[in-house]
């Protein structure tokens, strides 16, 4: 998501292998015997899975290689290996080399931004070798039961549940590294180093699924052996094994085997829905292949498939994409840019560029930039772009302060959260392309492709490339805008005509910071005629004078969200977000009983106990004092309230209600399958948001579990229902959108 945007995009399970070699500190060895650093240079793993009973049987050789190789045999060396806790080891064997001893203990524990960490799933083994030859090989025979809770990580208005990492089961096959399915090599993850390997993969085949392994398939050697074997194209970081019972589709586009795996369901119309999407996504799928190798350099691979996955995800990793069931039924609304675009390209950064586990996550940001942002350009949608921008600033403006970490760290243990990585991240590279120039800002990133495949890089990396395309030091900028936390808050306090009348002199402040920024200005005249222009300010205010060549009315400060900046509570558009992040929350219920869609949205705007004050009220019970003490949901017949009335028009609500339904300017929504999601600014809260949600019928509600991924202000769905295999099954699609903004502005004094 993850995927990524309304997917947070995500560029796989980055899981970070390393070995640490030190000597082991045993008194028992003579005083000759050298510590010798190893590394992990090659997997060669062979599973057999039986989903019924949750049963992995492995057996992982891994060939270690002395550092550096050419010294004399001898010496030794401790490493560990992390192995999930549930697999047992029954046989371990070294091979150019004596095992001297084998130890257990807990991983360290290094959480690393906002996402869960799986180490409680995993025991590391400590392993002391002594006369290790140039090379040497470890062999470990395992197994045991991999079943997880897939519930347990499901939560409503969240796309992935990351804390899926190793399950075997009927309902599917999740094998992340981080779930330590085969032994990996270790080191403290708050000491990272940048390390690759080579994999091998053979697996038993699982009757009635589908396995797909981040790695290539070989085919001719999977014919021979009547199993499936995967290998490496490139170094890996880690390996995936996943699989379910899937139906295939599949086409060729150019020197690319492009597949979909997806389930059938059993309701004729669903199935009839689910062939029709999933040729969508393949014909997506072509587009992005084609599309997107002129501008950024070749798809790395031979293949990429797109994985039905049996939970929430949006995951990349090489030659393939893991998606949720869920977006396949969605259909066209979730082939929008930051969807299936998103977790194509990590197949260039992430799983094929592969980001340097000793600086930030990069490959987020520019992936984002990239999908969610720069398709909208591709498609010549002005609109989409904007409103992409905007809701790049809009996310990091909702920050707190103590949350506004440098964009560098993003990934690192106690670096920022997603808003960084994704949403500034997009505008840095948005900014480095307006500095360099967009052509530039291409190259750059093609000369990224031809150079780095298959190998780490890091911020410096990436400097360096824009460097020497766009021919001038980055240095300044990198510095500002990823090693530095904060954002600029620009404001304009004045624009004035020079006592000649000539030029206008316009007042730019930027807050507490001196960042040096290109900034846009729109002069408004009086005709109704306006003008651009950019402006330099490099201090905390600076006065910039502009050509006047006929009275100007009023200044708009960067209009279209050009500078990536913090914005004040009035600028940021009122969404369900606005509403959901106070911390006084009043909800507006219905007299009488309460739709258990509505007591959805309750759950979901509530938040987890303990973390907001939130007091509940019916309609008829509300006092004017309690609305005007914090951010306020309004659910259902509780907005035709008469003590709710003067409240409303406050607030300039810009919906109409009668008994039947509601309406939006001259449009009248009066059937029952409309509904309305509808936020604004608090009329005494600056930083505080009115919500409303009402449907005109209890069908009409039935995806109010999808309200927290809708970043508009007002939303009007359409949804429908039937029934499938006994259950109620909903189908809503939004037929109109609208943003409430209120642009920073100043009238010209006259």
């Amino acid at each position: 998501m993850a995927i990524h945007d309304v997917f947070a995009p995500h560029p796989g399970r980055l899981n970070w292998l390393h070995l640490g070699a030190m000597c082991c500190g045993l008194g028992t060895l003579c005083a000759c015997t050298a510590p010798v650093a190893v590394r992990a240079v090659s997997y060669n793993i062979h599973v057999r899975l039986d989903p019924a009973t949750h049963q992995l049987q492995g057996q992982a050789t891994v060939t270690l290689r002395r550092e550096p190789p050419k010294r004399m045999a001898g010496g030794t060396a401790t490493v560990e290996f992390a192995l999930n806790k549930a697999l047992n080891i029954g046989e371990l064997h070294a091979g150019g080399a004596a095992l001297r001893s084998h130890t257990q203990r807990a991983p360290d524990n290094a959480a690393s931004g906002d996402e869960p960490n799986t180490s409680a799933l995993l025991t590391v083994h400590r392993l002391v070798l002594d006369g290790l030859a140039e090379e040497c090989m470890l062999r470990f025979d395992y197994s045991g039961e991999l079943v997880q809770d897939v519930q347990a990580g499901e939560k409503r208005g969240q796309i992935h549940n990351f804390l899926m990492a190793a399950h075997i089961g009927p309902e599917g096959i999740y094998l992340d590294a981080s779930g330590g399915w085969y032994p990996f090599s270790y080191h403290d993850p708050a000491q990272p180093r940048a390390e690759l390997a080579a994999y091998h993969l053979t697996a038993d085949p699982v009757a009635g699924m589908e396995l797909v392994a981040g790695a290539s398939f070989d085919a001719a050697a999977s014919q021979d052996t009547r199993k499936l074997v995967w290998h490496s194209k490139y170094p890996l970081d880690g390996l995936v094994l996943v699989g379910g019972a899937h139906h295939i589709k599949e086409q060729q586009v150019g020197p690319i085997h492009l597949a979909l795996h997806y389930s059938v369901p059993s309701d004729p119309q669903s199935r009839a829905t689910m062939e029709k999407n999933t040729d969508l996504f393949l014909k997506a799928a072509a587009d992005y292949l084609t599309r997107y190798p002129p501008l950024i350099g070749p798809y790395p691979y031979e293949n990429f498939t797109i994985v039905e996955n049996f939970f929430s995800s949006g995951f990349a990793f090489p030659e393939f994409t893991l998606l949720n069931k869920v977006l396949l039924q969605m259909g066209p609304r979730a082939l929008g840019h930051g969807y299936l675009d998103h977790e194509m390209l990590h197949g260039w950064w992430g799983c094929g560029i592969y980001v340097d586990p000793t600086d930030g996550n990069w490959c987020e940001a520019l992936t984002s930039y990239t999908a969610n942002y720069y398709g909208y350009v591709l498609d010549g949608n002005d609109k989409g772009a904007r409103d992409q921008r905007r809701n790049c600033c809009v996310a990091v403006s909702r920050l707190k302060p103590e949350e506004d970490k440098p964009l560098g760290g993003f990934s690192r243990p106690g670096g920022p959260g997603r808003d960084i990585g994704y949403s500034k991240g997009t505008m840095v590279f948005h900014m480095l392309a307006g500095e360099i120039g967009q052509d530039n800002f291409w190259a750059a990133v093609r000369h990224l492709t031809a150079d780095y495949t298959g190998k780490h890089a890091n911020w410096k990396t990436l400097q360096t490339a824009f460097e020497q395309q766009g021919g001038k030091p980055l240095d300044a900028f990198f510095h500002q805008w990823v090693r530095v936390g904060g954002q600029p808050q620009l404001q304009l306090p004045s624009a004035k005509p020079a006592a000649d009348g000539r030029t206008l002199d316009v007042t730019i402040s930027q807050g507490a910071t001196a960042f040096d920024l290109s900034v846009p200005v729109r002069v408004l005249y009086d005709d109704g005629t306006s003008e651009d222009h950019v402006v330099r300010l490099d201090k905390t205010e600076g006065t910039v004078s502009l050509p006047l060549p006929r009275p100007a009315r009023s200044v708009l400060l960067d209009p279209d969200y050009h500078v990536m900046r913090r914005l004040s509570p009035t600028e940021i558009i009122p969404s369900g977000a606005t509403t959901r992040a106070s911390r006084k929350l009043l909800i507006v219920k219905p007299d009488g009983a309460v739709s258990a869609f509505y007591q959805r949205v309750i759950e979901d705007f509530s938040g987890e106990p303990g973390s907001k004050e939130v007091l509940e009220r019916t309609a008829g019970e509300v006092t004017a004092a309690e609305l005007s003490q914090g951010s306020v949901l309004i659910l259902g017949a509780a907005v035709r309230s008469a003590g709710l009335e003067a409240f409303l028009a406050r607030a300039a609500c810009p919906l109409k209600w009668s008994s039947s339904g509601f309406g939006l300017d001259d449009a009248v929504y009066d059937q029952p399958q409309s509904s309305v999601l509808c936020t604004v600014h608090h009329p005494d809260i600056p930083d505080g948001g009115v919500t409303i949600y009402c449907g005109n019928s209890e069908a009409a509600l039935g995806r109010s579990d999808l309200l927290g991924f809708y970043r508009d202000s007002l939303v009007i769905f359409e949804t429908t229902s039937r029934e499938v295999d006994g259950q109620t099954a909903y189908e809503s699609r939004v037929v109109a959108r609208r943003d409430f903004e209120t642009p920073p502005a100043v009238m010209v004094s006259r």
